[in-house]
């Protein structure tokens, strides 16, 4: 059996979403360091975002669904920060927002 060149090759469209997501994550995120830098408030900006998501997500996904999101977040961001090398002092953000 021979193959075919005239197959037509369809995008992977859940990798597409994927990219697409990360994308609008890593832009807003850093859109949220931007502002609580220029701001010197890390704590309000990120109640802010909270408070924003939290609301949304309810309302998009419901309460159960909206809260494993949260402790997912959480928890993969304490497996980062284990998985860190201690022995390095330098700031995440570069800069000082105190």
């Amino acid at each position: 059996m021979s193959t075919s060149n005239n197959i037509i090759k369809f995008p992977n469209l859940l990798e597409k979403k994927k990219k697409e997501l990360s994308e609008i994550r890593d832009e807003i995120e850093m859109i949220l360091t931007n502002y609580s830098i220029s701001k010197r408030d890390l704590w309000a900006v990120s109640l802010a975002a909270g408070r924003f998501s939290s609301i949304n997500l309810m309302k998009i996904e419901g309460q159960d669904k909206a809260i494993k999101f949260f402790n997912n977040c959480m928890e993969t961001q304490k497996k980062f920060e284990l998985s860190r090398n201690s022995s390095n002092i330098t700031r995440d953000l570069g800069t000082s927002i105190d």
